[in-house]
């Protein structure tokens, strides 16, 4: 059994079935082929690149997909701060990142308001100050862990897309959530253990790894959801 994907310890029988249901779903559907194609697509890409990481699912697999490819990737990670991304998952996400990709040059920056409770309720500040640190790595390509089936928004924009000063490409867009899980569960790639918290309430193809008790996301219900499953970090992050 895989112990690294779930860092609770024992891993239940629901949990047990999910595995074996995505482990065959990755031979059926051919997802090394995917792979296959995606890292053949990306490698042009890597050395005036950054993968940028925000240690959810999607990243993860686009960042150990590619950390196969290149060793000394350059990798960008986004700090929130404690009030948006608990300090006890911040630091399972990084031990994530440097297990998958030792060799990896890793840049972190934090979001200043991060370390204030006022930043669950504004965030506005956040576009502008994460763009502007976007700006200042002066990387010319980001690769982002965006796929096409996550929205429909997503679908049309294309495999890459020229912003104003550098060139966004997604090396899994045409991964679906099913071949990000087989993946995941495949070749067991390490993700923040409140996925599987989160996967019991609301299912693997709408969970995912955001900010927590973000103000930003209550159209969705996030921080009610938050409110349930992760109480506890709700006044103690």
């Amino acid at each position: 059994m895989r112990r690294t994907v779930h860092e609770g310890g024992t891993i239940d029988e629901w949990l047990k079935k999910w595995e074996e249901y995505f482990v065959a779903w990755y031979d059926k559907e051919k997802v090394d082929e995917k792979v296959r194609k995606a890292v053949e697509f990306t490698n042009p890409y890597l050395d005036q690149g950054v993968v940028s990481v925000s240690g959810g699912k999607d990243s993860m697999v686009m960042l150990h997909m590619l950390a196969s490819l290149k060793r000394d990737l350059k990798a960008f990670h986004w700090d929130h701060g404690r009030w948006l991304v608990p300090r006890e998952v911040e630091d399972e996400v990084l031990r994530n990142i440097v297990a998958v990709a030792p060799n990896c040059e890793l840049i972190v920056r934090s979001y200043s308001l991060g370390k204030s409770e006022v930043s669950r309720e504004v965030w506005g500040p956040w576009y502008k100050e994460f763009f502007g640190t976007l700006r200042s790595l002066g990387f010319k390509y980001h690769l982002l862990g965006i796929r096409a089936d996550e929205s429909s928004r997503r679908s049309v924009r294309g495999r890459v897309v020229q912003r104003k000063e550098w060139v966004e490409v997604y090396p899994i867009y045409y991964f679906t959530w099913r071949d990000v899980w087989a993946y995941i569960f495949r070749h067991n790639v390490p993700v923040p253990s409140v996925y599987f918290r989160y996967a019991k309430l609301v299912g693997w193809d709408k969970v995912r790894f955001v900010t927590l008790f973000d103000r930003e996301f209550e159209k969705y219900g996030a921080p009610q959801i938050d409110s349930l499953l992760s109480w506890r970090w709700k006044h103690n992050p």
